[in-house]
C-alpha cells in the first residue's frame, strides 16, 4: 500500500505544480504589455499604431493554451504592432472600461480585439473584433494586413515629384516584395509627420541605377534640403531590423512637434551658478533604465559616444541604449573601444519576411482564483514534506523484509 500511496501523493505534487505553472500570464520581460490601469488605456487610444488586445481569464484552460502563440505573436510584431493583455479579473474595472469606450462586451475568454489608428474619418480607434486561428501565424497575419500605412510607391516618373513634395527628409526602401512589408509600415507610421518615405520595386531598373543600389533590400535618406543631384543619398548598411532602421531614420528626421509651450528659463547670474560635479557612472546590467531621467540616460549614452541625434522622447532614448548595447555590451567596465558612426556590425538583428479557427472560450469570472492558488501553493509544500517522508519509511520496510 505504501508505494501506491507514494505514487498517488506524488501524481497530486505534479498535477499541483502544472495548475502553478501555468497560472502565470505575460509576466515582467513579455514582448505582451498588461493593461492594468486607466492610463494604459489612454495610452492605447493616443498612439499611432495598431494594437492587439487579450482579454483573459487566469484559470482559463484556452486562454492557456493561447498564451504561448500570443506570445509568439508579440515577438514577431515586436516595435511594429503593440500587443497587450487584461485580465478581466483581476483588473475588471480596466475591462469594463476598454468594452465602454470601443463599445463591444466579452461573453467568453480570451477575446481578441485589434484596434485601428485615428483617422480623418474616427475620431477614436476603431475596434475589429478577431475570430481566426489562435496560432502566432494567423494572428500576425491578420494585424498586418490592417496596420496604417504611410508611404507610397514611388516609380521613375514619379520620382521628381516624390523628391520636391514637402519640406522633409526622405527615405526611399528598395523592395522585392509586391505589398509593403510591415516594417514599412511601422516606420512610415512612426516617422508620419518628420519624414517622407517611399517604396520602390526591384523591377525599377532607373530608380536602382540612379540610387547605386547593389542589393535587395536597400534603404537610402534624402537629408532635408537637399537632392540625389546636389548630394548623394546616405545608405543604410547595417542589417534590415526595426531597431537599426529606427536609429538610422531617426537621425534624419525632423525634430518631433511639442505639445507644450516652451519654458521660459530667468538666468542664472554668474556668481550663483552652481559648481558642475561630475556623474557618477551608472551600471546598467541588471538596471531598470526606464527609472532613469532623460539627463541620465544621455550620460549613459556617453559610454559609446552616440549623441542620439534625433531622440525626442525618453523612449527613443531607450531603444537607442538597447541597439547598442546589443551591438557592443553594456560597457560597465568601462572598455576604451569605442563605435563610431561608421561601424558596420550586424547588430545581432536578423532580417525578417515580414509577408507572413479555433473555438472554445471559458466564462468571463471564476471565483477565487487567487485564494486557490495559495491554497495549491501550501497543499504542494505539505505534500512534498509527507512524500519524502512515505519515500523513508518505505525504504526502512524493503531493508527490514531484506
Amino acid at each position: 500500500r505504501l508505494p501506491l500511496l507514494t505514487s498517488c501523493r506524488a501524481m497530486r505534487v505534479l498535477l499541483l505544480l502544472l495548475l502553478c505553472r501555468v497560472s502565470a500570464f505575460y509576466e515582467r520581460g513579455s514582448e505582451v504589455l498588461n493593461l492594468k490601469t486607466s492610463s494604459d488605456l489612454e495610452k492605447v487610444e493616443k498612439s499611432k499604431f495598431l494594437w492587439i488586445v487579450e482579454l483573459y481569464r487566469e484559470g482559463c484552460g484556452y486562454c492557456q493554451q493561447l498564451t504561448p502563440e500570443y506570445e509568439k505573436a508579440a515577438q514577431k510584431l515586436s516595435k511594429m504592432v503593440r500587443v497587450a493583455a487584461v485580465d478581466v479579473e483581476k483588473f475588471g474595472a480596466v475591462a469594463g472600461q476598454l468594452q465602454s469606450t470601443y463599445n463591444f462586451q466579452v461573453k467568453g475568454v480570451p477575446t481578441i480585439i485589434m484596434l485601428k489608428p485615428k483617422s480623418k474619418t474616427n475620431a477614436k480607434k476603431e475596434r475589429i473584433d478577431y475570430n481566426g486561428q489562435r496560432t502566432a501565424r494567423d494572428i500576425s497575419k491578420f494585424a498586418v494586413n490592417l496596420m496604417p500605412d504611410f508611404s507610397q510607391r514611388v516609380t521613375a516618373a514619379s520620382f521628381h515629384v516624390f523628391e520636391s513634395a514637402e519640406n522633409m527628409p526622405k527615405a526611399v526602401f528598395f523592395t522585392e516584395k509586391a505589398g509593403t512589408p510591415a516594417l514599412i509600415k511601422a516606420l512610415s507610421t512612426k516617422y508620419a509627420d518628420r519624414m517622407k518615405i517611399g517604396v520602390v520595386d526591384k523591377t525599377d531598373s532607373v530608380l536602382a541605377k540612379m540610387f547605386e543600389v547593389d542589393k535587395f533590400p536597400a534603404v537610402y535618406v534624402i537629408p532635408n534640403g537637399t537632392t540625389i543631384e546636389t548630394q548623394a543619398p546616405v545608405k543604410f548598411t547595417k542589417t534590415v531590423g526595426f531597431m537599426p532602421l529606427d536609429m538610422f531614420l531617426m537621425d534624419y528626421a525632423l525634430p518631433k512637434a511639442s505639445s507644450s509651450k516652451a519654458k521660459t528659463t530667468t538666468p542664472t547670474p554668474t556668481s550663483a551658478k552652481k559648481v558642475k560635479q561630475p556623474q557618477e557612472k551608472i551600471k546598467i546590467q541588471g538596471a531598470d533604465l526606464s527609472k532613469l531621467s532623460v539627463k541620465q540616460l544621455r550620460g549613459v549614452l556617453a559610454r559609446w559616444e552616440d549623441d542620439c541625434r534625433g531622440c525626442a522622447e525618453k523612449k527613443d532614448f531607450l531603444d537607442r541604449i538597447e541597439q547598442l548595447r546589443a551591438e557592443f555590451g553594456d560597457r560597465d567596465d568601462g572598455a576604451s573601444d569605442k563605435p563610431t558612426k561608421e561601424s558596420s556590425g550586424t547588430g545581432g538583428y536578423k532580417s525578417e519576411n515580414n509577408d507572413f479557427k479555433d473555438t472554445g472560450s471559458c466564462s468571463a469570472s471564476a471565483d477565487g482564483s487567487s485564494a486557490e492558488l495559495d491554497k495549491a501553493k501550501q497543499e504542494i509544500a505539505r505534500l512534498t514534506t509527507e512524500n519524502e517522508e512515505l519515500k523513508a519509511e518505505l525504504a526502512k520496510l524493503k531493508r527490514t523484509e531484506l
